[in-house]
């Protein structure tokens, strides 16, 4: 049985007039095994059908470096949000970098140079757990911090049917709300968080799916007083769990 790795937070555009958003991406594919494998990729979008892109040889314990759109320009250059399914026989270790954010005044630009580091999903699930969730917004003249944050959604639906997506925040002063996403089949879907929850309150998120699916999460930071004064950066990855959660049995050091 092949072995399968998903990545749902990819992004490949240079920022316009019109839509400053923009991103590039590298990634590392380890083989970990001492034989030379074959990967296959296919690549999935936004708003049109996915691409399978040229396989990549691996040597045995090789280890390789990609940069995309250059992996393969027709199927990345200035395609927006993306993900990717990595199929092979033996078992890889894929670490995939984002550099992305929304272009603001380059003269202005602070706290730049952030990225999102993330490994590839190794399976899908219809259950996705996040626990730090947030959506920071100040008053300029009051903040404890020199900059706002949201955060991005990354969720790749790599099935044949449409997948309806209920986002649950739990927020940490015990109010809960439901936020319905829909993400068609074989697309991904790039949710900004700043329309939907509730300003300066921690919360946990759990993505109940109707169709098993992969979900990353990346936070953001920008000015004090509008997304126009230096854009945003990247902040940090929010790493999820896929259910059923692993728990490891007690090692006995709780009564140490």
């Amino acid at each position: 049985m092949p072995c399968v790795a998903y990545i749902a937070n990819g992004i490949c555009r240079k920022a316009t007039a019109d839509n400053p958003l923009h991103g590039w991406s590298e990634m590392r594919v380890f083989n970990t095994q001492p034989k030379p494998v074959t990967v296959k990729m296919r690549v999935y979008y936004a708003d049109r059908p996915p691409a399978d892109i040229p396989s990549l040889k691996l040597k045995e314990m090789g280890c390789q470096y990609l940069a995309i759109p250059k992996l393969h320009e027709p199927a990345f250059a200035e395609v927006g949000p993306w993900g990717m399914r990595l199929t092979c026989e033996n078992p890889l270790v894929t670490d995939h970098i984002l550099i992305a954010g929304i272009k603001g005044k380059h003269e202005e630009i602070r706290f730049a140079g952030g990225v999102s580091d993330t490994l590839a999903q190794s399976r899908l699930a219809r259950l996705w757990y996040f626990g730090d969730g947030l959506q920071l917004k100040f008053d300029p003249a009051q903040a404890p911090l020199p900059f706002n944050e949201f955060e991005w959604y990354h969720l790749l639906n790599p099935n044949p049917t449409d997948s309806q997506v209920r986002m649950q925040c739990f927020y940490d002063d015990d109010k809960r709300e439901e936020y319905r996403l829909d993400v068609a089949a074989q697309r991904v879907l790039l949710v900004d968080n700043r329309p939907l929850v509730r300003a300066n309150r921690g919360f946990g998120i759990r993505f109940v799916c109707t169709q098993p699916m992969a979900i990353s999460s990346t936070r953001l930071i920008y000015g004090l007083n509008s997304m126009d004064e230096w854009g945003a950066q990247i902040h940090t990855p929010r790493p999820g769990l896929p259910a059923p959660l692993e728990w490891n049995e007690d090692d006995g050091l709780a009564e140490s």
